[in-house]
């Protein structure tokens, strides 16, 4: 009776203490979200006064008309031309590739000379850098 009478109680309490931390906690995300994209925004006007203050008044206009496109319940609005820009438009990248030498023939030469060690792989046709 007892372990069924806190239950209820726990249950309770959960319903309406849930509600209340979620609410808070989203608000907090919500104003963080905010506050960073007004910062955002005061980065991007203090530089164009710079290129203005700098003779490039082009480049300020530019820069505040990008700003303007900005919006904080689309922030990443400009991804997909960014990602149609840098593929080819099919999603593969050929331009780009990443190459990660292999370096454990090397170091294994390196040991060679370390350790004064033979190593049969850096005799063999696979073992020639």
């Amino acid at each position: 009776m007892l372990q069924k009478t806190t239950q209820w109680v726990t249950d309770r309490l959960v319903e309406r203490a849930l509600p209340t931390i979620g609410g808070y906690l989203a608000s907090a995300l919500q104003r963080m979200l905010i506050l960073g994209h007004v910062e955002h925004h005061n980065q991007l006007e203090e530089q164009a006064r710079r290129y203005e203050a700098a003779g490039k008044p082009h480049l300020a206009k530019l820069l505040r008309d990008q700003a303007g496109q900005l919006s904080l319940e689309n922030p990443f609005s400009s991804a997909p031309s960014i990602c149609e820009q840098l593929t080819d438009g099919s999603g593969k990248s050929d331009d780009f590739t990443l190459t990660i030498p292999d370096t454990s023939l090397a170091d294994k030469a390196a040991k060679k000379k370390t350790d004064g060690g033979h190593d049969d792989a850096l005799d063999s046709p696979e073992g020639v850098i």
